[in-house]
């Protein structure tokens, strides 16, 4: 980025040391230059809004997951001869896919597929006992779709852009806003170059910091910064993994 402002500069100095400069400065320049910080704010807070979302999403995987977890383990409680192991190891691993996907290390088909194999084996621990138990496997099935509902909303997140035609607008407003500054008349060089400098690196720094944050799971992106924080994910994982030594 600061090497795109630097090639702006030395474009401005070139413009005006051979009298290209052909635009003048006027009120109209200013709104110009007001339109298109409005546009890219505007554009910033529609992307701010799924990514504060996002922020939830995986806490809410972790507790379903450990929630999952713990139910299945209070099963033997209502039947002492009920073996849930399986159904435990298949929620760890779930656990682990789970957060793989998330760090795009593996495809969503693959982790369906490893989900319908987990529920089966949560079903079949439920059915183990008998008697009133019906809030207990709800609470199963509650679990188990609440981590398929976060899956899918992360796949949507990922899967869809905000308004492709506001991006379109907001990246020609500022190549305007940019062409404008370098071909604008000004009797003092140095100043002009500044205040290129200045709104081209504010310009540019909010355009990639919206295609960042448009997509707040892109964390095998080298080029990513903003991404949602995968740690209470992760240490829940191994507390599941953890936890299966104790069997």
């Amino acid at each position: 980025m600061a090497l795109q402002v630097a090639l702006l500069c030395l474009v401005k100095v070139a413009v005006h040391r051979g009298g290209l400069e052909s635009l003048s400065v006027s009120p109209l320049f200013s709104a110009m230059v007001a339109s298109t910080v409005f546009l890219l704010g505007f554009l910033l807070s529609g992307v701010l809004t799924d990514y504060k979302e996002s922020e939830k999403i995986p806490a809410e995987l972790a507790t379903a997951l450990e929630t999952l977890s713990l139910e299945l383990r209070a099963i033997p409680m209502y039947c002492p001869e009920a073996r849930v192991q399986a159904a435990l190891q298949g929620v760890a691993e779930l656990g682990q896919q789970v957060h793989l996907w998330l760090l795009e290390r593996i495809p969503v088909d693959l982790l369906l597929q490893r989900y319908w194999q987990v529920h089966a084996e949560v079903v079949a621990a439920s059915a183990q006992f008998s008697g009133e138990a019906s809030t207990l496997r709800g609470r199963l099935m509650q679990c188990l779709e609440t981590v398929l509902q976060r899956v899918n909303r992360v796949q949507t997140i990922r899967d869809t852009t905000f308004v492709p035609l506001v991006y379109w607008m907001a990246r020609s407003a500022a190549l305007l806003l940019i062409a404008g500054l370098v071909l604008a008349s000004t009797q003092h060089l140095l100043e002009s170059v500044f205040f290129l400098a200045v709104i081209a690196f504010l310009v540019i720094l909010l355009l990639r910091l919206i295609d960042d944050i448009d997509n707040p799971f892109g964390a095998a992106s080298a080029e990513s910064a903003e991404d949602v924080s995968l740690e209470i994910l992760q240490r829940t994982v191994e507390r599941l993994q953890a936890a299966l030594t104790s069997l």
